[in-house]
């Protein structure tokens, strides 16, 4: 924010150049400070958070402030050099807030998520950008669990509801655009970049656009992926790496992939919708095609491996798996760039990458063609 200077002394008239020395010499010293004036944040807890320590944390995670609640109440200050992102944190309730120089924040923790206003600054802003997600969202699930319940696949719904895909995605485009020199443009292009900028070049142009882009992790992580999806693209040779077979020993990539046969990724998990919609057809590739020329391989990523095992009991799979813990050294997603699934690839029997995010019948009737 701009500096509030109290006084500017050349503005007096030299006839009164004497009396000025004397008026200033009276001034506290803290009203001639040219500083930024400080933040707050006033906080209201349930009574289940009473004598517990409140955190203040800075968006990579790192302690800023603490403090105890004391009458359902807890109350931070200070001061920063620029627009930022802190979290405020009670055992395991986190609310991001966007704090500013001069700010005056109210935090109601007794509401799941955190009611967190400021008299119409960013916080509030972007409040209002929720509530216009969320009523798009209901009205999309609306319509979705309307189409399944009629018999469509999840391929269909989601090619059917295109239009309010991309009308979703105009809320989040409009609202960057609207606050490309504040640090809620750069928030909001954290929370989407992987929806709908695909490319480095893409990113990259809007990242130009957005002020505050760079001090956003999420974005730095994304584009990371991007720089390896470009090494990992179609035309490429596969990027190895190891997780855990059936019985828990180790398994790589390599141990399929490059061995003469047509090879069919699916990086996938348990909880995911259209993970689980695609399943029915990658089982028809398999029992079409599966033999000395062709295998489907599953990649099951950010999953709990006991409920893994029971989706592909559920499921009916019995194509080969490659598990991939939460801690695991090789993150598979990361080396293919992966950030949402599910990612199906096609290697070629040499290990070159073929075709990546294939779904649906157009993925059934290019991998019979490539078979074939």
């Amino acid at each position: 924010m701009t500096n509030n200077h109290i006084f500017a002394t050349n503005s007096y008239n030299k006839q009164i150049s004497n009396m000025k020395k004397l008026f200033l010499l009276a001034i506290p010293a803290i009203l001639m400070s040219c500083g930024p004036k400080e933040y707050s944040i006033k906080g209201t807890t349930q009574e289940s958070a009473e004598g517990k320590q409140v955190y203040l944390k800075n968006n990579d995670g790192e302690t800023i402030d603490s403090c105890v609640v004391a009458h359902n109440a807890f109350n931070f200050s200070g001061k920063v050099k620029d627009q930022t992102i802190y979290s405020i944190c009670i055992d395991e309730t986190e609310a991001p807030i966007f704090v500013q120089n001069g700010t005056s924040i109210i935090a109601d923790m007794t509401e799941e998520p955190a009611k967190i206003t400021d008299n119409g600054g960013l916080n509030d802003e972007f409040a209002t950008l929720g509530n216009k997600v969320i009523e798009a969202g209901n009205d999309m699930n609306a319509k979705a669990t309307k189409l399944l319940g009629e018999g469509k696949t999840y391929t269909e719904v989601r090619d059917s509801m295109a239009d309010d895909i991309e009308a979703l995605y105009d809320i989040y485009k409009n609202a960057i655009k609207a606050n490309k020199d504040n640090i809620m443009g750069a928030q909001i292009l954290g929370m989407v970049a992987g929806e709908f900028y695909t490319t480095l070049e893409e990113l990259d142009s809007v990242i130009a656009e957005v002020k505050y882009a760079t001090a956003i992790k999420e974005i730095s992580t994304y584009r990371e992926g991007l720089e390896a999806a470009e090494t990992t693209k179609e035309g490429k040779k596969f990027v190895d790496f190891t997780g855990q077979a059936m019985d828990g020993t180790a398994s790589k990539l390599s141990d399929y992939v490059g061995k003469g046969k047509y090879v069919l990724v699916d990086f996938w998990a348990s909880w995911c919708g259209p993970c689980r919609g695609e399943i029915p057809n990658l089982i028809e590739l398999q029992n079409k095609l599966g033999g000395e020329k062709f295998t489907v391989l599953g990649v099951n990523v950010w999953d709990d491996e006991a409920k893994f095992k029971s989706a592909l009991e559920s499921e009916g799979i019995t194509y080969p798996q490659i598990f991939i813990p939460r801690d695991n050294p090789d993150n598979a997603t990361q080396l293919y760039g992966i950030n949402g699934i599910p990612q199906i690839i096609l290697f070629a029997p040499d290990g070159t990458i073929v075709k990546r995010n294939l779904r649906g019948e157009e993925m059934k009737n290019f991998v019979s063609e490539q078979v074939k």
